[in-house]
């Protein structure tokens, strides 16, 4: 089942566009994205559904024309006429990502750890760890600054490996640690 968390918007469809299923839409995405995934999803009767891009082509500055998979005429593209358009919200980070050539911490989540100061850290049971109030970059390892509930400092390695989640919604970090790293609090 497509969670709505997991999702982002990616423009709207205005109307159709001749006989054969074509659809006018506005994009606030790149639109060269569908190349590398050519999926998106809209709300259909309070179910979200993906459909597939057969083709898209661009017309002016803002606009393109999709034609969805499976969609044959003009009938069956009025009901998507108004509808947003959405895509999955870390694939689109990470074609963001690798558009701007970058390569550090979180290509995949589109995320670099300067822009999780102030989330909320979890382990993987839902206790919480503390709060990230920054990054150390001093050593050889970047490491996250947290302020624990008991107001002690705790550093954490930034690393992927021990990411298991980021809810952009909660600004909240879930982590999955080698046991015992916890136990390294300092001041």
């Amino acid at each position: 089942m497509i969670d709505m968390k997991s999702l982002t918007s990616a423009g709207t469809f205005t109307r159709t566009h001749g006989i054969h299923g074509e659809l006018n839409a506005i994009l606030s995405v790149d639109a060269d994205y569908f190349d590398v995934d050519p999926c998106f999803v809209c709300d259909t009767d309070g179910i979200l559904v993906p459909y597939f891009v057969e083709s898209l082509r661009t017309k002016g500055a803002k606009g393109v024309l999709i034609k969805p998979e499976d969609v044959k005429s003009e009938t069956q593209a009025k009901p998507f006429v108004g509808k947003t358009i959405y895509i999955d919200k870390e694939s689109y980070a990470r074609f963001e990502a690798a558009l701007a050539g970058d390569e550090d911490f979180g290509e995949a989540e589109g995320f670099y750890a300067d822009d999780l100061a102030g989330y909320a850290v979890y382990d993987t049971e839902g206790r919480l760890i503390g709060e990230i109030t920054g990054i150390e970059t001093s050593t050889a390892n970047m490491l996250f600054i947290l302020r624990t509930p008991e107001d002690k400092t705790l550093y954490i390695p930034v690393a992927e490996e021990f990411i298991a989640g980021i809810d952009n919604d909660d600004n909240r970090l879930t982590v999955d640690l080698p046991d015992g790293l916890i136990d390294l609090v300092a001041g």
